[in-house]
C-alpha cells in the first residue's frame, strides 16, 4: 500500500489517496480463484500451462540461438511476473506508466518486457491455421465482425471513418466453429470498410460442405460460398412474410453463439476499450486475445 500524492496547482490544498499495489505473482497464486480469474482473465490452471510453454519456448530458443556471452541477469522482474504483466495490460489495458508503477519497474522498461512477452505467448498459444478451415468434420461455422474505436489516426483518416459508428474504428472479422465455440480465424481490417468486402478480401479457404451462417451485413455471400445462411432483409414497402420471420429467428439462434463469444473476447479490454496502440499491432493482439478465449473455455 502506497500513498499518491496529488497536488491541486491553483491552491495550496493536498489530496491523499490510497492507491493499492499489486501484489507479486507469489501472492497473487494463492489467492481465490475468482479473484486471479478477474486479475488476468485465465484461471491459475490456465496460468500455470502457460508458463510452462513460455518456459520451454525460451529455453528452445536459447538452443536454437546459442551466445558465447549474455548480458547480465535481471532479478527486477520473474518469468511469472513478466507473463503476469502481459496478462494484466490485455485484461485491464492501463497505460504503461500506471502499469510499471504497479509492478515496481520503469515505463519503458514495462513496455519492453509486453512488447517481448505478447509475441512470445501468441507463439505458445496459437488459433488453428488457414488451412484448418478446409475442415470437413466442422459443419457449422459462424462469422462475425467486431468494431473498436481508435484515436483519430493522424494520416489517412477517411480509411479509419466508420459511417456504422460516426467515428474512427478498426474492425476484427471472427470465424468460429459453431459446434464447440472455437475460435478459428481472426482477420483485421480498417473501419471504412465493409464487413462483407472484409470475408471477400481475405479469401480465407472454407470448406464447401461446411455451412457458414452470416449476419445482413453479409448480403451476397451465396455468391462466393454456395452453403451460406443470411437473413432475409425486408424489402420496402412490402411486409415480411412469416416463413421469412420464422427463418430469421431461428438463424439468430444458431448465431448467439458468436455474439457470446464476442462478449468473452472483450472481457480483455484492449479489444473493447479505445484503442491507443500501432494499427499494425492490432491483429497481434486479437490473435492472442483469441487464443486465451480459446484456452479459458477449453476449446483447444
Amino acid at each position: 500500500m502506497i500513498l499518491l500524492l496529488v497536488i491541486n496547482p491553483t491552491s495550496d490544498t493536498r489530496f491523499v489517496y490510497d492507491v493499492c499495489i499489486m501484489e507479486p505473482y507469489k501472492e497473487i497464486i494463492h489467492c481465490k480463484p475468482q479473484k486471479f480469474l478477474r486479475m488476468t482473465g485465465i484461471t491459475q490452471k490456465n496460468f500455470s500451462d502457460l508458463y510452462d510453454k513460455v518456459k520451454q519456448y525460451i529455453e528452445n530458443e536459447k538452443k536454437l540461438n546459442p551466445l558465447k556471452r549474455r548480458g547480465l541477469k535481471s532479478s527486477r522482474v520473474s518469468l511469472q511476473d513478466c507473463i503476469l504483466l502481459a496478462l494484466y495490460y490485455i485484461r485491464h489495458y492501463p497505460t504503461f506508466q500506471v502499469l510499471g508503477n504497479i509492478f515496481g519497474i520503469q515505463e519503458s522498461y514495462c513496455h519492453k518486457v509486453y512488447s517481448r512477452y505478447v509475441r512470445i505467448i501468441a507463439n505458445v498459444e496459437k488459433l488453428p491455421s488457414r488451412l484448418d478451415l478446409i475442415d470437413n468434420k466442422r459443419e457449422t461455422l459462424i462469422i462475425d465482425v467486431s468494431e473498436q474505436p481508435i484515436e483519430r489516426p493522424v494520416k489517412h483518416q477517411k480509411q479509419y471513418y466508420s459511417g456504422k459508428k460516426k467515428r474512427h474504428t478498426i474492425k476484427a472479422q471472427i470465424i468460429a466453429c459453431a459446434t464447440t465455440g472455437k475460435v478459428l480465424s481472426v482477420v483485421c481490417a480498417k473501419g471504412k470498410k465493409h464487413d462483407f468486402s472484409v470475408f471477400k478480401e481475405s479469401r480465407l479457404p472454407i470448406h464447401p460442405n461446411s455451412k457458414l451462417l452470416a449476419d445482413s451485413g453479409y448480403q451476397g455471400l451465396k455468391k462466393y460460398h454456395e452453403n451460406s445462411m443470411t437473413p432475409i432483409k425486408k424489402q420496402k414497402g412490402v411486409e415480411r412474410s412469416k416463413e421469412g420471420k420464422s427463418f430469421n429467428k431461428s438463424l439468430s439462434k444458431k448465431r448467439i453463439l458468436i455474439e457470446n463469444i464476442n462478449r468473452f473476447c472483450k472481457i480483455f479490454r484492449i479489444v473493447k476499450e479505445v484503442y491507443r496502440g500501432k494499427h499494425k499491432n492490432y491483429g497481434l493482439n486479437w490473435r492472442v486475445v483469441a487464443a486465451l478465449v480459446n484456452m479459458r473455455y477449453g476449446f483447444i
